[in-house]
């Protein structure tokens, strides 16, 4: 196999590997019925601050977001309070059967009168749709494999933007117009076509430990990213970028070397979080400070001294801001040694302009004094006005099970630095 073709095959079957933790849909809010007003629409093009986390799965509508954690649940914007999509009024959501909210979804692609997402049930991957009110389930489209692999289940995770699902199967990126036949996907990226390894910014193999970000959309350009060792022998985040079609892919970015930008948490590997808007690629590097770079120009710009406030940290952005929380990876569980990396030890959000302005810090005092032996915080995204993310408490027994865990989704507002409770998944 050809150097390009291993990097592409990495670079583009490795996204869709993982699944979303199993819930208790209900968690403490059981019952109810969800107030879903009737004529929402979704944008047509790609909703890229909602497309950072891979804990929950976003959609903005006009009045409201949609997400999905096993469950399809919607968040009033008037009232910032989550509810699960289910017209039932004595439902409790436990059971799929009976509840219309749970749905098997890897991540909602778009919205409008009806809700669209991609189901992980099957084999190959399809399409599926639900009413608002997340009645009236239907299969909408079966995606197209790559029918020389021995495997159908290696798909990529799919974004939507202006009509077309884009996604990848195996090696080979497709885009398909939402509601289409299946063989009427087209073939926009085939590493067999990829040309050598030097027109594409001379990497050498693939790492087969490959960090594979998601598909990216901003106006007419589609972009990808993966982690490739360059010629120096080096492992490197590299971004590529295509018309939408799949013509002139180009490598258009690399993550930068310490002497550039001071050292971070991964020197010289990756990047905490990055985020493209109007033909930049603004990154936080953990540890380190918030930068951008054009991406036309190759220009390199630091935004905010971000290690100033915090040794480590996690970010998501936007159009408007990036939000950084002061977290830290550690990978002490306390005497139960259960292992892993977690991020906790959190107290503070910073909310920047893209600009680097500091604009604000938002405390978490009053939410994590107290709640339990282990904190675990996932910033999930933000909008025009709040901050959305993901907490796990872990408090350890002396009963058989060893712990017990409860998740729950926040919110931070910008003005009032308020921090509430949006709804308790666990």
């Amino acid at each position: 196999m050809k150097p390009l073709k291993k990097l592409i095959s990495a670079l583009l079957a490795a996204g869709l590997m993982f699944s979303l933790a199993a819930c208790d849909s209900g968690g403490e809010e059981g019952g109810g019925k969800a107030d879903i007003p009737a004529n929402q629409t979704g944008s047509g093009d790609f909703q890229k601050n909602l497309h950072q986390s891979n804990k929950l799965s976003f959609l903005e509508t006009d009045t409201g977001y949609y997400f999905t954690w096993s469950s399809l649940y919607y968040i009033a914007k008037d009232t910032m309070t989550a509810t699960p999509v289910c017209a039932k009024p004595e439902c409790d959501h436990r059971d799929e059967n009976v509840c219309n909210a749970i749905i098997h979804a890897d991540y909602i692609l778009t919205g409008g009168e009806r809700i669209y997402y991609v189901g992980y049930d099957n084999d190959p991957k399809t399409i599926g749709s639900v009413k608002l009110d997340a009645t009236d389930r239907e299969t909408v489209q079966e995606l197209k494999f790559n029918e020389t692999s021995s495997s159908q289940s290696s798909y990529d995770r799919a974004i939507y933007h202006r009509g077309y699902v884009y996604y990848v199967s195996d090696d080979i990126l497709y885009r398909v117009k939402l509601g289409g036949e299946k063989d009427s996907a087209e073939v926009i990226w085939n590493p067999e076509d990829a040309g050598t390894t030097q027109s594409y910014g001379g990497m050498v193999q693939f790492n087969p430990n490959a960090i594979r970000y998601t598909l990216w959309a901003d106006g007419d350009i589609l972009y990808f990213m993966a982690n490739v060792q360059t010629t120096d022998g080096t492992y490197k985040d590299v971004l590529f970028q295509c018309g939408l079609d799949g013509s002139d892919v180009k490598q258009v970015w690399v993550t930068p070397d310490a002497d550039q930008v001071g050292e971070w948490e991964r020197t010289g590997v990756s990047v905490s979080q990055w985020y493209v808007t109007n033909g930049y690629i603004y990154f936080y590097l953990s540890g380190g400070d918030m930068w951008r770079t054009e991406l036309a120009t190759g220009k390199l710009e630091k935004m905010a001294d971000t290690h100033e406030k915090t040794q480590y940290g996690s970010a998501v952005f936007s159009d408007d801001y990036m939000c950084l929380l002061n977290d830290e990876p550690t990978d002490f569980y306390g005497e139960f040694e259960l292992g892993g990396i977690f991020r906790g030890n959190a107290d503070t959000i910073f909310l920047y302009g893209l600009d680097g302005t500091l604009l604000k810090e938002l405390s978490l005092d009053s939410l994590f004094d107290g709640l339990g032996d282990r904190v675990e915080t996932d910033m999930l995204m933000c909008d025009s006005t709040d901050v959305y993310f993901f907490v796990t408490v872990t408090t350890f027994t002396t009963q058989t099970s060893g712990r017990i865990t409860s998740q729950t989704l926040w919110r931070a507002n910008f003005d009032t630095g308020e921090v509430t409770q949006v709804y308790r998944l666990r």
